[in-house]
């Protein structure tokens, strides 16, 4: 469904709540964070009051405006010390989301709508309270991430109770909001969404970083993906394909950025490099880097490749098309949705490392081809991402939320009247028939 729009011109502005562990630098730079950090001001700018709520454990009190945004960072009450023992992802969000209700309640704003994601569930008590009007963003929830990660997560009572707190945020909500229709399609085959219809919003990304990338077609034959070292990302995929294009390409250079994950109890990236050497691809590893060094390595790549299994909307992608590079990514991606149809890149099946080749031979072999590309693709971004135009697309569905609960609200508020008349009404009965007798 796609999102309705508004006119800030003759709309009012709204104080927005954004519920948010990640907001970098300080905490997080993974996709939650980045889209925050990049919608949040987009909002501030169109002349709203937007909050940031960051609840961390061990993060000590801090207030501070940034971009117009409001941040506020607190810790996490630990109330659950026993259960976590046994159940640590549950009490966890537990945890996590009463931290987030109670810091709501303490400082005092009457906010017209909140927003939270659905990993974590940190807008499960909001849910549960119905005192807000509550939009749930959904990113990928634990249920895709354990499903799609086999050898780095093994489902258990306590993932299973943990999936189970998201799912009960998602559906207290209000109003849904999803960046990919694959996402969307997953959860509904799932049953978790029941009747709500999620609009569809892509992420924002903010191009101005980007625009002194130089052109792909001045770039090196490297390619480069940035993201976790896990079995959803299918970072071996890459591997193959980067040893069979090796031959015609020697100087090729294949650059992975991002954190290692477990791999049946070991590093990811410790296997990884075994079979690199195995099948002697021009393969190396870095570890996670700040976000402002991200524009020099994708200067010095001629394209990007996303390999992944499984991924909602990568913020990777959109990070690459704004810097001018190529992109090819996976069918099973939310990007290809984004891609479908432009000139920006190329779409594979997943875990095939021959189709990867072949797709990412053209932009190695000719310079130009790759420059046309990342034309295309900042073009791209520029046109279905831009701040701006996401914020109003949010602007909308805050609206819309907001008359939902109102409504909700009002029906709730009518069936109490009623109980309560119902009620005068035996009482008075009673009293009539003790006053016949």
């Amino acid at each position: 469904m796609d999102a309705p729009t508004t006119n800030r011109e003759t709309e009012s502005p709204l104080r927005v709540l954004f519920l948010s562990r990640e907001y970098p630098p300080e905490t997080g730079g993974g996709g939650i964070g980045s889209y925050v950090a990049t919608i949040a001001p987009a909002l501030a700018a169109r002349g709203h009051e937007v909050h940031v709520l960051s609840c961390v454990a061990g993060q000590a009190n801090q207030d501070a405006t940034r971009e117009g945004v409001h941040l506020h960072r607190r810790g996490v009450r630990h109330v659950l010390p026993r259960i976590r023992r046994y159940l640590p992802s549950t009490s966890f969000r537990i945890e996590g989301a009463l931290s987030c209700y109670l810091e709501f309640r303490r400082l005092g704003l009457n906010f017209d709508v909140v927003e939270a994601p659905d990993w974590m569930a940190e807008g499960l008590a909001f849910a549960f309270a119905r005192s807000r009007p509550l939009v749930v963003h959904l990113h990928t929830p634990l249920l895709l991430v354990g499903r799609h990660n086999p050898g780095s997560f093994r489902w258990s009572r306590d993932g299973q109770l943990a999936a189970s707190l998201e799912r009960l945020s998602i559906r207290g909500a209000d109003l849904l909001t999803s960046p990919s229709h694959l996402l969307v399609q997953d959860l509904a085959r799932a049953g978790w969404l029941s009747d709500l219809r999620p609009h569809i919003i892509r992420y924002a990304i903010d191009s101005r970083p980007w625009t002194s990338v130089p052109p792909a077609d001045a770039s090196p034959p490297r390619l480069l993906t940035v993201g976790r070292l896990e079995a959803r990302k299918a970072p071996e995929t890459l591997v193959r394909a980067a040893a069979a294009l090796a031959a015609d390409i020697p100087e090729l250079d294949v650059v992975f950025i991002g954190r290692s994950e477990l791999r049946n109890g070991e590093s990811y990236k410790d296997w990884l490099a075994r079979l690199v050497g195995e099948l002697r691809a021009p393969c190396r590893f870095v570890d996670q880097v700040a976000r402002d060094e991200l524009p020099r390595w994708y200067a010095s790549s001629r394209a990007a490749v996303v390999p992944s299994r499984y991924d909602n909307f990568p913020f990777s992608g959109l990070e690459a098309m704004a810097a001018g590079r190529p992109l090819v990514c996976t069918e099973t991606t939310g990007t290809a949705e984004l891609l479908a149809g432009t000139a920006a890149g190329a779409v594979v099946a997943p875990d095939d490392p021959g189709a990867l080749a072949a797709a990412l031979r053209p932009y190695l072999l000719d310079p130009a081809s790759a420059g046309r590309a990342g034309r295309a693709g900042r073009k791209v971004v520029l046109e279905h991402c831009a701040p701006d135009r996401i914020a109003q697309a949010r602007e909308g569905c805050y609206r819309e939320a907001i008359l939902r609960w109102q409504q909700r609200r009002g029906r709730w508020l009518g069936r109490v009247r009623d109980r309560r008349l119902g009620e005068g009404r035996t009482r008075t009965q009673s009293t009539d028939d003790v006053e016949h007798v």
